[in-house]
């Protein structure tokens, strides 16, 4: 049989030498967090055509965006044709927009989405976004500009003054002229100026710690359109404020303490008829910090390294490896627990080792199945999961290694007395030997 246990200090000098690194990282470099966390913004975008995430990058550079990161994914659920963007020659009042969306919902039925943007380059204009396009249609330029035609001779709507009356110190009433009008007053018919299919199924995602409010991002769509010549359609626009950033990393704290303190409660309850039921609580809780420790040591390396930033997802991920690792470890204990009962005659550490022995083989074909399917999601899986279930793999890995060579190893060193952790123990021989401890059962 592998004595196991004979060389549990080895396993706890691998541990450490994981663990020191990452916790160095975490004390000097902290982590690398999202807009989930730190404040900002993350915006989804369609480009007319395809562009790199280094292009879009120059591009955005006038905007003075903090901390931007550029990820570009692939959505073919959206086809590219299916996106259409109409660039009128001047703005559009409310008429010639009601206009313009009747006229297009005749052709393409109600279902299709039309959208209105204020553009200022060079001269103010207003651009059309069309999509969700009927199921099957292919739009073309001339079918689209032949629809539009004859829109409007009068682009924007006239000022009317409003009087409002002010009272003076005399009492007396007086008329003050106020123009109220929602766009710049202009004589040039509105006209088609082009229009833009869609060639491309490729997504940009922008994240940054910069908060983008509508304005903000009709500036950044127009200084795509002005420096790029490209066209977007903005697929998800999510802005997150510090106060609720602040909020969701306090709340996502105290849900690892929460489920810390509930499963160390649990562990206790389940091994209630054991002697000392709560050293297997506290040896599972070090293993479940181990794996904690390992998952942020790991990416605030990868944060600086690769610029790998954590979200609410990471959280989630974090939680389930938690799980993961604590029931593994409770797997093991429970083999100690029924062997402490049947091996009346062999030591503590002899009952250990043939517990590890007999379940090593569940944990590591359990693990390894998992494994082999988080490997093949976060090589090939979407970029949006990967951080996800990259967390999920590292977690896993150090959560099957703790609950073999950790926490059962824990317990060990703390049934023998070793690392001064004696002065917890009660029942010892009078030369200072330890007195192993059998399960005690309750009537």
């Amino acid at each position: 049989m592998f004595n196991l246990v004979g060389k549990r200090y080895l396993f706890l000098l691998i541990s450490l030498v994981v663990i020191i690194p990452g916790t160095i990282s975490l004390l000097v470099k902290h982590l690398n967090v999202g807009i989930d966390f730190a404040g900002g913004a993350t915006i989804e975008l369609r480009p007319s055509k395809d562009t790199s995430a280094a292009a879009l990058q120059n591009l955005l550079k006038p905007l003075n965006l903090s901390d931007v990161q550029i990820t570009t994914g692939d959505d073919k659920s959206l086809p590219g044709n299916q996106i259409a963007w109409v660039r009128l020659n001047t703005l559009a009042n409310q008429s010639v927009e009601t206009t313009i969306q009747n006229k297009l919902q005749s052709k393409f039925g109600t279902g299709l989405v039309v959208q209105f943007s204020d553009f200022t380059v060079n001269n103010k204009f207003t651009v059309v976004t069309l999509s969700k396009f009927p199921t099957g249609t292919n739009p073309t330029v001339s079918e689209i500009q032949s629809l539009l035609t004859n829109l409007s001779t009068s682009p924007t709507a006239t000022p009317t003054p409003a009087a409002k009356a002010t009272p003076t110190p005399a009492a007396t009433p007086k008329a003050t002229a106020t123009p109220t009008t929602s766009k710049p007053t202009a004589s040039t018919p509105v006209q088609v100026a082009s229009v833009q299919i869609g060639t491309t199924t490729k997504t940009l995602s922008l994240l940054t710690s910069s908060e983008v409010n509508i304005d903000k991002l009709v500036t950044i769509q127009a200084n795509l359109l002005q420096r790029g010549n490209l066209y977007t359609y903005v697929i998800n626009n999510a802005t997150v404020s510090s106060s609720v950033a602040a909020d969701t990393s306090l709340k996502a704290f105290l849900a690892v303490l929460a489920s810390s303190v509930c499963i160390l409660l649990y562990v206790w309850f389940s091994f209630r008829k054991v002697a000392k039921p709560w050293r297997y609580g506290a040896c599972a809780i070090i293993a479940l910090l181990h794996d904690v420790l390992v998952v942020l040591g790991v990416f605030s390396i990868l944060g600086w390294l690769l610029g790998i930033q954590i979200d609410t997802l990471f959280i989630t991920a974090l939680l389930t490896v938690v799980g993961f690792s604590v029931h593994d470890t409770i797997v093991v204990f429970d083999r100690i627990r029924e062997n402490m009962q049947r091996r009346t005659s062999e030591t503590f550490e002899q009952v250990v080792n043939a517990s590890l022995v007999q379940t090593m083989a569940r944990s590591l074909n359990t693990s390894l199945t998992v494994l082999f399917t988080l490997s093949a999601l976060t090589l090939f899986g979407g970029v949006t999961v990967r951080t996800f279930t990259l967390t999920l793999l590292v977690g896993i890995f150090s959560g099957t290694y703790s609950s073999i060579f950790n926490a059962s190893m824990l317990l060990v060193i703390w049934e023998k007395g070793e690392l001064g952790l004696w002065r917890l123990n009660r029942a010892r021989t009078p030369d200072g030997r330890q007195v192993r401890e059998l399960a005690r059962t309750r009537g």
